[in-house]
């Protein structure tokens, strides 16, 4: 069929077309009226304990401090974590990331770095849920230590490293989505308006009763009429 073909489909079917024109204003709508998610970030960065001598935490990490960081990762990810990070107030979603410089297939765990992010439908909630989730991994840390009978100037700490300092708009592209949903129900539309045609040139051939139609009887008649050969008249021969 060529493209005039499915333009008169469309335009022979105005019912079908109508249709699927409110079937596609749904998710348009829904698209549009869907409300922003903030986001907030921060990178934590396990550190050793104080020294007496001068030096820089952040040359070079011990396995103690990149198996503390997983610990608390995993920790953070439980359910036990989950409802105790909500009765401290953090009612918008989280995830906790422990640093893979290797891939998912091969992981390398060899840093003590975790993202934590969080998402919710208000700036306010995305901070909060944030701070709650710091003091609740704050907490479980220095409470690990202090059960497993840790000096108190030899805990090992965290500090965020980087991060925003305020929760930003999660937008992506509702463009996009616009253009594809548009696309689809176009698509759909022909697709319906030509089911409609052919269904109802077959009814057009057919009559209530199931009989062929007129133009079905009427090729048949012509068939008939061409297969039928005219018998020849005989003429009396003149004596």
């Amino acid at each position: 069929m060529a493209v005039r073909d499915f333009f008169g489909a469309l335009v022979r079917n105005p019912l079908v077309v109508l249709l699927i024109a409110a079937l596609t204003a749904i998710p348009l709508v829904r698209v549009e009226l869907t409300p922003p998610r903030y986001q907030a970030r921060s990178v934590v960065t396990f550190l050793s304990p104080a020294a007496p001598f001068p030096r820089n935490a952040f040359a070079s990490f011990t396995p103690a401090l990149v198996t503390m960081a997983e610990v608390s990762s995993r920790w953070l990810q439980g359910s036990v974590a989950r409802r105790t990070i909500r009765a401290a107030g953090g009612t918008g979603e989280y995830q906790v990331v422990f640093a893979n410089r290797g891939s998912e297939e091969v992981p390398i765990h060899d840093q003590p770095y975790l993202t934590v992010t969080t998402t919710a439908g208000e700036p306010g909630l995305a901070r909060q849920t944030m701070q709650a989730v710091l003091k609740v991994m704050r907490d479980k840390l220095r409470g690990d230590q202090v059960n497993e009978g840790a000096r108190p100037g030899s805990y090992i700490s965290w500090q965020i490293t980087a991060g925003s300092d305020r929760p930003v708009a999660v937008a992506g592209r509702p463009s996009h989505a616009l253009i594809a949903i548009m696309l689809i129900g176009l698509m759909g539309a022909v697709y319906a308006a030509v089911t409609v045609d052919r269904r109802r040139r077959r009814a057009d051939r057919r009559d209530p009763a199931g009989r062929p139609g007129r133009a079905g009887r009427a090729g048949d008649g012509a068939g008939r009429g061409w297969l039928r050969v005219p018998r020849a008249r005989r003429t009396r021969s003149s004596s």
